[in-house]
């Protein structure tokens, strides 16, 4: 369902979505291309709008990269950025609130409209498909939260909710909590009526580009005002502990282990 300008676009959007979570502005980027024989002018000219479509989004300068003949299209992107300080993943401690940039599962749900045609009222269709077709990640607010050091830890959440919990819980050797599922109602219900598990939409869809970040609670108010005045609120959907690695689910009303489960690359 991508066209060729929306492949491109996602291709550097990707990258920022990983500068966001550090915290660091993108600078510039290198482009290399695999192109088949096939492709025509208007293909190549929609590729180069694409490109130009997310730096101008970003601010950032396409420097280089390089162009070769493939069998199908392939778009590598390498990005660079500069930081005094980057927020990593090994950070968080107990007691930490557990928060994400955005709600999950309407990627998910784009991707199962576009490919098994699911039948779902149009505001929501629309909404779905253009979070898969055109992403877009909070940058700005990952900026402006960085200048004042909020984020303990932090990650991209495009392998998905779960695993990327696991991440950080790994790396951090620390256990989360998560009492809140981020979804909003209208998801809720249309995944409800479609017979559709609402936890494998919001856990292990995937393709969301939201920041998956740990805030101490002396910085959580200062974080709370920045996200209100920027329209980006910041979701609370947990907390740190310190059962090491364990990823529990609880809402008072269920409880569940959240699985290790998401995209895994060379799987």
């Amino acid at each position: 369902g991508m066209k060729s300008w929306q492949i491109a676009r996602k291709s550097i959007v990707g990258c920022v979505s990983d500068f966001a979570a550090k915290g660091v502005q993108p600078k510039a980027s290198l482009i290399s291309l695999g192109i088949p024989s096939s492709i025509t002018r208007n293909d190549i000219d929609q590729l180069a709008d694409g490109f130009k479509k997310a730096t101008n989004e970003y601010k950032l300068e396409i420097i280089g990269g390089d162009t070769n003949e493939t069998n199908g299209l392939i778009i590598d992107c390498c990005m660079v950025g500069f930081s005094e300080k980057i927020v990593r993943r090994n950070g968080a401690v107990p007691g930490d609130k557990l928060v994400v940039t955005g709600f999950f599962g309407y990627p998910p749900l784009g991707l199962k409209v576009l490919q098994e045609s699911l039948n779902i009222p149009d505001k929501i269709k629309q909404k779905a498909i253009s979070s898969i077709l055109l992403p877009a990640p909070k940058l700005e607010l990952a900026l402006a939260l960085a200048k004042i050091s909020t984020f303990s830890s932090s990650i991209d959440s495009s392998d998905g909710l779960a695993i990327s919990l696991h991440q950080l819980a790994e790396a951090s050797r620390v256990g989360f909590e998560v009492s809140k599922m981020p979804a909003d109602k209208n998801l809720i219900d249309i995944v409800d009526n479609v017979g559709i598990d609402i936890e494998d939409v919001i856990f292990y869809g995937g393709e969301e580009y939201e920041i998956i970040a740990t805030i101490p609670e002396e910085k959580w108010e200062a974080a709370q005002r920045i996200a209100l005045d920027m329209g980006t609120p910041l979701i609370e959907i947990g907390k740190v502990t310190d059962d090491s690695d364990q990823i529990l689910f609880d809402d008072g009303n269920y409880e569940y282990n959240i699985d290790r489960r998401g995209w895994v690359h060379l799987s």
